[in-house]
């Protein structure tokens, strides 16, 4: 279970930002690319265990965004988005695709509950 790992990661990122001031988490969004192949209910049980043990973060919510994938086909041009992991253009079925979305993981965004957005 990578969720874990990577709800462990988020906590370390959120609070590498917050630093030493004393701030609490209200909300944190979370963009995920298809590719990740991250199951956001293991997500946010694994996230929901870890934050218990951190008083920053112990109220926080978690949203998760599944990115979709996109890429541009090389051989006819189409530039596309899909909702699942495929190799193949859809429109003229190559290989020869150049993959430029789907892959991301990042903390978008933080938003504290005393003040507006870190």
């Amino acid at each position: 279970m990578h969720e874990f790992a990577i709800a462990n990661g988020i906590v370390n990122i959120v609070l590498s930002a917050l630093g030493e001031h004393g701030n609490k988490v209200k909300k944190i969004w979370v963009k995920a690319g298809i590719i990740r192949a991250i199951l956001p209910d293991a997500l946010y049980f694994s996230f929901n265990a870890i934050k218990k043990n951190e008083p920053a973060i112990e109220d926080a919510e978690l949203s998760i965004e599944i990115l979709a994938l996109s890429g541009k086909c090389s051989d006819c041009g189409e530039e596309f988005k899909i909702d699942r992991i495929y190799s193949l253009c859809p429109k003229c079925f190559s290989a020869n695709v150049n993959w430029t979305g789907g892959n991301e993981l990042f903390v978008e965004k933080i938003e504290l509950a005393n003040t507006n957005q870190c």
